[in-house]
């Protein structure tokens, strides 16, 4: 009797279904086997699994800086608090990787100095390191106060070049209006119009839905008169 052969199931890894190695396909991205429901053909028509497919469409936020989510986190701590201290430990924690050798043994590393990647990350959002503490490895930082001059000397020019700006409106409209006055052709459009209202002050309200009496009913029946 001939030997059977051996028929060696996989499971795919995204639906965990089990299947036959020879119905499987392997994505041309990531090289592991997936059932033929769980993978897609691409424009090259290559094969790729429904995880590299969507890392291909939605890739993943990559900050320019590793210190970006530092920023990210002091910028939601000022809301509560205008100083935190923090140790280097949690520093890493934040941005998900390892503070440098020169953190942990230099001052000048905390310094609050403009164009330097890790100081832009916390004074981009109106953050300045305080003190810095290597014994304990730890930092403080310090909210800046915002400027108020600034902010009231743009109000006070707006709001005089407003006034300004209206003087002048008026002044010379309302020169041009006391010198013209009303023209003639406006008079007599207001009085005809005065006349129109006077007139339809006097006449009977129409009613919607009911038809005005004509005059041959209005002769034969008169309000004022008895009829005879």
């Amino acid at each position: 009797m001939g030997m059977r052969p051996i028929i060696v199931d996989d499971t795919c890894p995204i639906c965990e279904e089990t299947y036959p190695h020879f119905m499987l396909q392997r994505c041309s991205r990531c090289g592991r086997l997936y059932c033929r429901n769980c993978t897609v053909l691409n424009d090259l028509g290559e094969i790729l699994c429904l995880n590299c497919a969507r890392r291909m469409v939605t890739p993943r936020f990559r900050p320019k800086s590793k210190y970006a989510p530092l920023s990210i986190y002091l910028a939601r701590r000022a809301v509560y608090s205008s100083q935190v201290t923090l140790k280097f430990s949690k520093i890493e924690e934040i941005i998900g990787d390892v503070l440098p050798y020169s953190a942990y043994h230099s001052k000048s590393w905390w310094s609050n100095v403009r164009n330097r990647s890790p100081s832009e990350a916390w004074m981009t959002v109106g953050w300045r390191v305080e003190s810095v503490n290597l014994e304990r490895e730890e930092v403080t930082f310090k909210k800046e106060p915002a400027s108020k001059d600034s902010s009231t000397k743009k109000t006070r020019r707006r709001r005089t070049s407003k006034k300004a700006f209206r003087e002048l409106v008026h002044k010379k409209f309302g020169r041009q209006r006391a010198k013209k006055g009303l023209s003639k052709t406006k008079i007599a459009i207001l009085q005809a119009r005065l006349k129109n209202l006077e007139r339809a002050s006097v006449l009977p309200r129409s009613y919607r839905g009911l038809k005005p009496r004509s005059a041959y009913e209005k002769r034969l029946y008169k309000p004022g008169e008895k009829p005879k």
